[in-house]
Order: C-alpha cells, then sequence, then structure tokens
C-alpha cells in the first residue's frame, strides 16, 4: 500500500513540476551583467506593435495601442540597421503576456535607461 502511494505522489509531484517549468516565465541569461527580466517605460506616443524589430516591409504590424503616458514593461532592445533604430519588445498592457516590438522613440529618453536592457540580435 505505501510503494503505490509513493509512486502515486511521485508520478504527481513530477507532473505538477513539469506544468509549473512550462509556465514559468523565460528568464535572460545575467552572466554578471546588470541585466533583469524587464525595465519599465513610460509612452510618449501610441504604441505602433510588429511581430519583430523592423519595418513592416520585414514584420507583420500587429496594430497601435495605448497612449502617452502610460507604463510598460520592456524585455529586450534590437538595432534595425536598415532604418538605423532601436526597437524594443514590449508587452502590452503589461502582464498581459502579449508581446510585441516597437520603436523605441515611442518611449520618453529619462523614463529608463536603455544600457539595461538585454540586446537581441536579429540581423
Amino acid at each position: 500500500m505505501h510503494k503505490k502511494a509513493l509512486v502515486l505522489f511521485t508520478v504527481i509531484f513530477i507532473l505538477l513540476a513539469s506544468v509549473a517549468m512550462a509556465v514559468a516565465p523565460y528568464r535572460y541569461p545575467t552572466n554578471g551583467s546588470n541585466y533583469t527580466d524587464y525595465v519599465y517605460g513610460v509612452t510618449s506616443q501610441r504604441l505602433a506593435i510588429n511581430s519583430g524589430p523592423g519595418t513592416k516591409r520585414y514584420f507583420d504590424e500587429k496594430g497601435s495601442y495605448g497612449s502617452a503616458g502610460e507604463t510598460v514593461r520592456i524585455y529586450s532592445k534590437a538595432w534595425d540597421p536598415n532604418n538605423g533604430i532601436w526597437w524594443v519588445k514590449v508587452e502590452y498592457p503589461s502582464g498581459s503576456g502579449f508581446f510585441g516590438w516597437t520603436g523605441l522613440k515611442r518611449f520618453n529618453s529619462y523614463s529608463f535607461d536603455l544600457d539595461d536592457v538585454y540586446t537581441e540580435y536579429w540581423y
């Protein structure tokens, strides 16, 4: 009886641990850097969201959201050599699980330090 209960407990524990790992947020490796999972930025205008760090020529448009003065989570940045600008990966609204890319120009420059944002390389 105890052996069956122990086996059942072990199976349930493994299943729950697997589910917890599957839904856990991805953490960027720090490797001694000061990067965190995200920083907060304050918008200076509506966010035009794309599926990747670039214009509609390269990535699908997801839409325009929000307004100036909103606080948004910024997860990473990518340099776009085609347009000569930084793009940032955002979650909008914060905590929603909806991610997309928007130009850095849509944020107030004083609201966060770009050096604190993880860099992705797309090009």
